[in-house]
């Protein structure tokens, strides 16, 4: 009776942490972190899901502000090919044409009817879809969010500049201003926009991350 008794106790303990435990993350397969970082999921996942556990340093479902800003860090240094503490013209197209070549706007093999999509599949009026780039795989409406960066305009962005827009896109997704992101609180995203690049229309590139989040193509 002791036994079980303790059992009963254990799972009555364990219960509500088990039920608190959000569902993984929604979307496709390709997924652009708020940093630009791009995951290429194989294995059923949705990319955004693989951003969320690396991202999320001790895996307690919630990413702080400091482990949104040490996960732009490290992108940041991989981005830095040089190590001069700035990402230069050069490691910019780079990063557009290797690292990331999903988020070239002009990705349809030179037929721009087939960008005129939003971020469900539907068909927009032109001259342009409702998201491009970048946005058409992310949380975030950024063409190009490495760019996007670069504060004071001069095609270099600086470690300064990337921690400070770490920052600013840590608090647009941190919707209820309690200092971390949970799931719950990520938009959703349709896992047909999300796969779209991949079917017929571009390359993968390298440099991304995929398989349980820890491969590298």
């Amino acid at each position: 009776m002791m036994r079980i008794g303790v059992a009963a106790l254990a799972l009555a303990l364990a219960g509500p942490a088990i039920a608190a435990e959000a569902p993984p993350l929604e979307g496709g397969a390709t997924f652009i972190s708020p940093m630009g970082e791009p995951f290429r999921s194989t294995d059923g996942l949705s990319g955004a899901e693989h951003w969320f556990r690396e991202a999320d340093a001790d895996h307690d479902g919630r990413i702080t502000r400091e482990e949104m800003r040490a996960d732009a860090e490290r992108f940041f240094k991989k981005l830095d090919q040089d190590g001069d503490g700035e990402i230069g013209p050069d490691e910019i197209t780079r990063y557009e044409t290797e690292i990331a070549p999903e988020i070239r706007v002009a990705s349809t093999m030179g037929d721009m009817s087939l960008a005129k999509t939003d971020d469900q599949g539907n068909v927009t009026p032109p001259p342009y879809p409702t998201r491009l780039g970048a946005g058409r795989f992310g949380y975030l409406d950024m063409p190009e969010p490495i760019i996007t960066a670069d504060t004071n305009m001069d095609r270099a962005i600086t470690r300064a500049e990337f921690d400070t827009a770490a920052f600013r896109r840590f608090k647009m997704l941190d919707t209820d201003g309690d200092g971390a992101i949970t799931r719950a609180e990520l938009p959703k995203l349709s896992a047909k926009a999300a796969t779209s690049f991949g079917h017929g229309h571009g390359g993968g590139g390298g440099g991304g991350r995929g398989g349980r989040g820890h491969g590298r193509h």
